[in-house]
């Protein structure tokens, strides 16, 4: 856990990360826990708040061949962040120009805010992205 880091934000991650390899992912980089830190996005569309941004999680699909990238949101007002909101449509969009498929996105957040991710996700994420998203609920964690 890196310092800036809070214990919900790093547990939640934790807890996606496994997760992840519970279903045959592998997991290669979560951010401030593995050697190797999570690839930066380019936001080359300068889309949101125009950043590059990097992901909590890089994972593969081996079975898929499908990357996969992770975020954790503790809510206290991070699920509707600009900063957010642009690892939402980024993350969302990626593209394997190798295989012609899409990268995935896990967004982990309390059981209580499922309801809000999904309203900022209607409401900032293209409709095309949508299928490219997997909310998952915390079973850690429940506001």
């Amino acid at each position: 856990m890196n310092d800036s880091e809070s214990p919900k934000h790093h547990n939640l991650k934790m807890e996606l990360a496994k997760l992840l390899e519970s279903q045959g992912h592998s997991v290669g980089a979560v951010d401030g826990y593995t050697e190797k830190s999570p690839r930066k996005v380019e936001n080359t569309s300068k889309v949101g708040d125009g950043d590059d941004k990097i992901p909590d999680i890089d994972a593969f699909n081996p079975g898929e061949k499908q990357y996969l990238r992770g975020e954790a949101k503790v809510g206290d007002g991070d699920i509707e962040s600009l900063h957010s909101i642009t690892q939402y449509v980024l993350f969302s969009d990626l593209y394997n120009k190798e295989n012609q498929k899409n990268s995935l996105l896990y967004i982990i957040v309390p059981a209580g805010c499922k309801d809000e991710l999904n309203d900022v996700l209607i409401h900032n994420v293209p409709r095309k992205n949508w299928e490219n998203i997997r909310m998952i609920q915390s079973s850690r964690y429940s506001d």
